[in-house]
């Protein structure tokens, strides 16, 4: 049994992802991950979801067993982690983000034997499923990682926004409650109003008429272009700047690996790349530009610079 466990976990969990076994669990769970979301989408279909409603149950019958038993068996080797006991793993896990993610992509097809509720809701609520891809792609778990580092001035900015947003709101009112009371005779009003505005989607229904007003509203559409863009920016800034951090820091893993070894491990590379989220081509190019630099300084005096006679080491 701790054989077999060992190995489901590697099939699992295991880091690097090398193996044939690996690869092939990989590419089966995105198959089933991306046709559960697409069979959400046809499933809205009246037609289809009709003539084709036993197969639709039959599909996610299916899946949901898939996935159920897949994050069974994540929590049975989850005590497989190193440096934790058994107890505090299995809290680790259940905490884990991708783990509450599989837990609700799998929770309304059970809700629908417990609860009540519209069973529309409930497909809907299918497509958490795709959040479940997460894990498997560099740019998406890289996209999380910057997140969660850059929330602070994210949710700075948007509190700026939120407070441009409800003086806006009091001086669309003030300028164009008597003209228009239908449409800005009241603070909630006047609030949807300018959150559509700085959106830059535009309300077509909804326009100021008076000169003052019509020059706020300007003021407001200038504004929202700059505020819309101040998170995206924000973003992408430090989005390079963790790349650069990522490669920086698997560069100085090779090197310290050249260094005390005198080459790389293969095994250990592909593991240390794939934590930090480099692509292979960029592993490629660092490894090589460590090895030909490593061969450079060993084939120079380190004291005065010259070329020492038949590529000697110092």
């Amino acid at each position: 049994m701790p054989r077999f466990k060992a190995t489901v976990y590697d099939l699992l969990e295991g880091v690097p992802r090398r193996t044939r076994g690996q690869r092939t669990f990989d590419t089966v769970l995105i198959s089933l991950i991306l046709a559960n979301v697409l069979a959400v989408i046809l499933g809205t279909v009246k037609t289809l979801s009709g003539r084709y409603e036993t197969l639709f149950l039959a599909f996610e019958i299916l899946s949901v067993a898939a996935f159920t038993l897949e994050l069974m068996l994540r929590f049975w080797v989850s005590d497989r982690s190193s440096g934790t006991t058994t107890k505090q793993s299995r809290w680790r896990f259940w905490a884990n983000p991708y783990t509450l993610t599989d837990t609700l992509a799998i929770l309304p097809f059970y809700l629908g034997f417990l609860v009540n509720v519209d069973l529309r809701l409930l497909r809907i609520l299918r497509l958490f499923r795709v959040f479940q891809i997460s894990p498997y792609f560099r740019s998406l778990a890289l996209l999380g990682s910057v997140i969660k580092q850059e929330y602070r001035p994210m949710l700075s900015a948007l509190a700026v926004i939120a407070i441009l947003m409800l003086f806006a709101a009091a001086g669309i009112y003030l300028l164009e409650r008597e003209g228009q009371p239908e449409t800005f005779g009241d603070l909630p009003s006047a609030l949807w109003w300018v959150v559509v505005t700085l959106s830059t989607v535009g309300y077509g229904d909804a326009v100021p008429a008076t000169g003052l007003g019509r020059m706020l509203g300007a003021a407001i559409m200038m504004l929202g272009i700059g505020m819309v863009a101040l998170p995206a920016g924000m973003l992408a800034s430090r989005f390079s700047q963790v790349m650069h951090r990522q490669q920086d820091l698997f560069r100085r893993f090779v090197e310290d690996s050249i260094e005390a070894e005198g080459g790389v491990s293969e095994e250990l590379v592909e593991q240390r790349r794939q934590e930090l989220f480099i692509s292979r081509g960029e592993a490629k190019s660092v490894i090589a530009n460590c090895v030909e630099e490593s061969q450079r300084q060993t084939n120079f005096c380190p004291n005065c610079g010259s070329k020492l006679p038949g590529g000697k080491t110092v």
